[in-house]
């Protein structure tokens, strides 16, 4: 790499939550990588490479809590990631690490901060592919809690009260990726044949959105169902046999569905 290309790539990580994020990623990865014997014949550091990034089209992903096999580099991640100026003294962190959790079948990290200033969570997904991280449904099964990340991996909620420090630090989640999405517009009806085998019938009329699934077997394997409006959060259902409303839709503004197993 030219040293102005270094250069650039240094300014983005300083500057860019996202690009911090995904350094401290890698750094984790070519330390794991630099774990592995590099015996000639042994075939290990490419079978350790291959089950990283095998199981490209997985939809549903377990994680578990990340142990990095040595002294982990002092995250860069719990730097500020707001132009605003935090209330705290400069001297406390702003944010505090509740969990890392890792997939044993592809690059795949979540992390769960606290930030001390809002006393809300934020939750990122980190992953090469953009594929990966965007529109994700992360579900932490002992919590209750789902959580639908932005374009970019990034979600903020409000934090469980009675969920401590350690049971995040115990913490197992699910990340599920879309298996269908649709675009709808205004009066528009939908019939979306899923992967699953699953039907999703809907129908949009004024500012109401109407919505059906129809089970391919005795049970139904589409689970959730988001839907996402400009400038608001996508809004998280379940998917049952009984019809869905949603109301309060902008008649003119686009709308965007997306399935999940």
């Amino acid at each position: 790499m030219s040293d102005e290309r270094r250069s650039e790539a240094e300014r983005l990580i300083e500057e860019n939550e996202g690009a911090r994020a995904y350094a401290e990623f890698l750094r984790g990865f070519y330390d794991r990588l630099g774990d592995e014997p590099l015996e000639t014949g042994s075939g290990r550091v490419e079978k350790f490479v291959n089950g990283l990034f095998q199981k490209e089209g997985e939809s549903v992903v377990s994680l578990r809590p990340f142990r990095p096999p040595r002294e982990a580099r002092p995250t860069i991640l719990a730097a500020e990631t707001s132009t605003k100026e935090s209330r705290l003294p400069s001297n406390e962190r702003r944010f505090s690490v509740l969990a890392t959790l890792g997939a044993e079948t592809e690059d795949l990290v979540v992390r769960a901060l606290k930030d001390e200033d809002t006393r809300q969570g934020r939750l990122y997904v980190l992953s090469e592919s953009p594929e990966k991280r965007a529109h994700a449904l992360v579900s932490f099964p002992k919590f209750g809690l789902d959580l639908v990340t932005d374009e970019e991996g990034l979600c903020t909620f409000e934090l469980p009260a009675e969920v401590d420090l350690e049971q995040w630090a115990g913490a197992q989640a699910v990340v599920r990726r879309p298996v269908a999405m649709r675009a709808v517009g205004p009066g528009e009806k939908v019939t979306m044949n899923l992967p699953t085998g699953d039907t999703l019938l809907g129908r949009r009329e004024g500012e109401t959105l109407e919505v059906v699934l129809e089970p391919y077997g005795p049970e139904e394997t589409a689970s959730h169902l988001t839907i996402t409006t400009p400038n608001r959060s996508a809004r998280l259902f379940r998917l049952g046999a009984s019809s869905l409303l949603e109301r309060g839709i902008s008649p003119e503004a686009p709308l965007v569905l997306r399935v999940y197993e």
